[in-house]
């Protein structure tokens, strides 16, 4: 739910900080159209957007406790809320239905220790007036967001980078090495702390941070890994299946009917299977198709390998679910609102079918279920077992064109930032960071590079289900992000997780409890994309090369453009490169002023 900002130890005077404030709750009003308020005490201030799913009447924010000494601004759900309730209510005397309170209170009694009683998806700051001190916190694996600005003394916050552009004193220049990261390894661009604009942070999933007049400190709560003490056989299957029902079960809960975003792979009919039996009504499920859809060939795609729409449309015909398919055509002409909705920047094809099916389901919810996050947790990429790909990130990247990517950079940036040594050295370190080494063996290099596609890839895959489906008010909740399955999943080695050379081999043979064994282990198949569009991004690229363009000519290399435009056949990675070269100037002309 919802979106939050604020501004600490601003040296506005007050009408001004008011002025600021009105701004960013307008900027992101799509993330709560049900009630936009703020509260500004002295030199801070706070500001949210609500989209009310739980107790309506009585959850509103920024919410302050009786004693007047706290208040919070809190994006997300909580929900085991009911359950912390009832361990907090001999301690705390609550005025609300709301979870918002609940994890106000589990803060104001429990302190930071709170964080690993949480099951959800949150980002949430609390102003403590006594002391003049803020805490705020991210869910373990970044289902929501944080985004900030410190500038000693004063420090901004909001939900999205457009709104907290509104606030600040000067508008920051670009981040280049984030820049070469987008370019030449999209997938995994979406992590870290740094944004596209210079000075921007997110704060990083599963950490904390403290900020009073005398600085700014952040700690880490969370990290997922592996376990060394790791079930085996059938005890592991049940444990995960179980935790996958719990979860799915919890995150129904809500005043109002949930839908299912339902793809017809593997993790979201098990969402959508296990919804069916525990919602006391019949979720609605919605569906991606294009025009001439029957027309469409998936199979040469890197990661989309099939069809989806066929196995969808049968789940839900078997679990008698209403069910939406959801047209998706004319993209090219879309992508310059892709590019200003994503302040990210638009990486993948796949936002667009993000985008239409956000606003169909906006129609009739605030919320719906999706499958996000199965695949970065339980092994669900086949080229972790390619040889060729996981003995280092290089093999990765170029696995999906960055060693042909970089080439668009400017050959003056590349000299300068040599980014493919930098992002190789990066992503080595993060590994290392959870304790592997890519090129040890190949057990090892299967855990590293698992651990780079939950810690980068994962993240923009959230990031993109959040601001696409947030720009039309509506929840996107990750059941396979919940903290209970993550630690389920974490007890999976890799010899289980790939067992018979299958991916996710252990959550398939969970699954098989609730769905038919050839939908339980049907090969990967991603969110699809269109893949006919190729020359129409050509088009498109030569008309804006044509212009002058500023941000090309300083950043990007127009022979290598130029060259991509001519290719009479595209392959997919250079179709993706169009895409996200396309979307960039795009967001460019919005973003980097």
């Amino acid at each position: 739910m919802c979106g939050i900002g604020g501004i600490l130890f601003s040296t506005d005077r007050s009408e001004v900080l008011s002025q600021r404030m009105t701004s960013l709750n307008r900027s992101q009003q799509h993330r709560g159209p049900d009630e936009q308020t703020m509260l500004v005490t002295g030199c801070h201030a706070f500001c949210h957007q609500r989209l009310a799913l739980i107790d309506a009447a009585g959850g509103h924010q920024p919410f302050t406790d009786s004693s007047g000494r706290y208040h919070i601004v809190y994006n997300g759900e909580l929900y085991n809320y009911k359950e912390l309730k009832s361990q907090l209510e001999a301690q705390y005397v609550f005025t609300t239905q709301s979870d918002t309170e609940v994890l106000l209170a589990a803060w104001i009694i429990w302190g930071e220790d709170c964080l690993g009683r949480l099951n959800g998806m949150f980002a949430f700051l609390i102003w403590d007036t006594l002391r003049s001190t803020g805490f705020a916190a991210r869910d373990p694996v970044g289902v929501k967001p944080f985004v900030y600005h410190y500038d000693s003394p004063v420090f901004y916050f909001a939900s999205e980078v457009k709104a907290l552009l509104t606030v600040l004193p000067a508008h920051p220049g670009l981040n280049e090495y984030a820049l070469s990261e987008l370019l030449i390894a999209p997938s995994l661009s979406g992590g870290g702390s740094e944004a596209l604009l210079a000075g921007i942070r997110y704060l990083e999933p599963g950490c904390f941070l403290r900020i009073d007049r005398d600085g700014l400190q952040i700690r880490r709560y969370y990290t997922f890994n592996w376990h060394t003490d790791q079930l085996s056989g059938q005890a592991l299957i049940t444990t995960v299946g179980t935790a996958i029902e719990e979860s799915v079960r919890l995150s129904l809960r809500a005043d109002l009917p949930i839908g299912i975003f339902l793809s017809g792979g593997l993790d979201s009919s098990l969402i959508a299977a296990i919804a069916a039996k525990h919602a006391d009504y019949a979720p609605q499920a919605y569906t991606i198709c294009f025009d001439n859809h029957q027309q469409v060939d998936f199979d040469p795609a890197t990661i989309v390998n099939s069809d989806d729409l066929p196995f969808a449309r049968e789940l839900a015909g078997q679990l008698r679910l209403p069910f939406h398919e959801v047209s998706a055509s004319h993209i090219a002409q879309h992508l310059r609102l892709l590019a200003r909705i994503n302040d990210r920047s638009p990486v993948w094809e796949q936002e667009f079918s993000q985008h239409v099916l956000a606003q169909a389901a906006s129609r009739q919810h605030k919320a719906v279920l999706v499958g996000d996050a199965a695949d970065e947790t339980n092994y669900g990429y086949f080229f972790l077992l390619n040889p060729d790909v996981n003995p280092s990130p290089a093999g990765l990247i170029n696995r999906f064109g960055g060693d042909f990517r970089e080439l668009a950079l400017h050959p003056d940036l590349r000299r300068r930032l040599k980014p493919m040594a930098y992002l190789q050295e990066q992503y080595c370190q993060l590994a290392l960071d959870a304790g592997y080494t890519f090129g040890r063996s190949p057990r090892e290099n299967i855990l590293a590079m698992s651990t780079l596609i939950h810690q980068r890839w994962l993240q923009r895959l959230l990031h993109n289900g959040d601001i696409h489906t947030m720009h039309f008010g509506l929840e996107a909740r990750v059941p396979f992000a919940n903290r209970n399955m993550l630690e389920a999943a974490a007890l999976v080695y890799p010899e289980a997780g790939f067992k018979n050379n299958t991916e996710k081999y252990v959550l398939r043979k969970a699954a098989e409890k609730w769905l038919p064994a050839g939908l339980a282990h049907r090969k990967k198949s991603s969110l699809p994309r269109d893949p006919r569009f190729g020359q129409e991004y050509q088009r498109i690229l030569r008309t804006l090369l044509d212009q002058k363009n500023s941000f090309a000519d300083r950043y990007l290399s127009r022979p290598a453009l130029d060259q991509l435009c001519r290719q009479t056949t595209l392959e997919e990675n250079q179709r993706m490169l169009l895409f996200t070269i396309i979307c960039l100037i795009y967001w460019a002309e919005e973003y980097a002023k």
